[in-house]
C-alpha cells in the first residue's frame, strides 16, 4: 500500500469515527457534518471529498461497526449466519456505549435503519438458501423475526436486561431462529 492510500484510509477512519463517538456520547442527536469535522479534526471540504454527501456519510458510519467487527458489513455476509452473529455480539460487549446510543438517540436509529435493508436482503437470501421462498407470506414473516431476533436492540434485552453473555445470547438466537425455520418450512409444505 502506498503512502498516499495508508493517509487517504488513516483519514476516512478518522472521519467515521468521529461519527462513531459522537453517537456514542449522545452528545447530538442531529448529527450534522460540521460536528463531524470538529470532532476528527478533517475539514468539511475533505468530508465531503470522502463522502459527497451527509447521506453517503451516514450510510458508512452505519456499515462500520460490522466492518470492525468482522472484516465486511453486514450486506457482504455470507457463510456461516451464526457465527457471523456471535462475532458482531462479542464487539457490542466492546462498544456497548455506541450500541446503546444506537437504541436511544435519532441519529443511532437513522444508523440502525441505514443497515436493516442489507440486513433483510441478506436474511431473505438465507431463506432462499434453506428453501423458503423469501416472498412468501410465511418468508416474509421468517425474515422479519430473524431480523428481528439478530438486532443489535435484541442483543441489549438479552445482555442488559437478562444479563446473558453474548456467546449465551447467540445460543439462545440460533436456537429461536432454527425454530423459526422448521416452523416454516413445515408450514410451507
Amino acid at each position: 500500500m502506498s503512502v498516499r492510500e495508508a493517509h487517504r484510509q488513516v483519514t476516512r477512519q478518522r472521519i467515521l469515527d468521529a461519527v462513531l463517538d459522537l453517537v456514542s456520547e449522545g452528545r447530538t442527536d442531529a448529527l450534522s457534518v460540521p460536528d463531524v469535522s470538529r470532532r476528527s479534526g478533517v475539514s468539511l471540504a475533505t468530508i465531503y471529498r470522502y463522502f459527497p454527501t451527509k447521506d453517503a456519510l451516514l450510510d458508512a458510519a452505519a456499515e462500520e461497526p460490522s466492518r470492525q467487527a468482522a472484516g465486511f458489513p453486514v450486506g457482504e455476509a455470507i457463510g456461516d449466519g451464526d457465527e457471523f452473529l456471535r462475532t458482531m455480539w462479542r464487539s457490542f460487549v466492546a462498544n456497548l456505549p455506541l450500541v446503546r446510543r444506537q437504541a436511544t438517540s435519532e441519529a443511532g436509529r437513522e444508523m440502525r435503519n441505514r443497515r436493516y435493508a442489507a440486513t433483510r436482503a441478506w436474511m431473505e437470501r438465507e431463506a432462499a438458501n434453506r428453501g423458503i421462498d423469501p416472498t412468501s407470506p410465511e418468508g416474509q414473516r421468517l425474515v422479519r423475526l430473524a431480523a428481528m431476533l439478530t438486532s443489535s436492540l435484541a442483543f441489549l434485552d438479552l445482555h442488559d436486561r437478562q444479563g446473558l453473555s453474548p456467546d449465551a445470547a447467540a445460543d439462545d438466537v440460533e436456537w429461536a431462529v432454527a425454530a423459526l425455520y422448521r416452523a416454516t418450512r413445515e408450514e410451507s409444505s
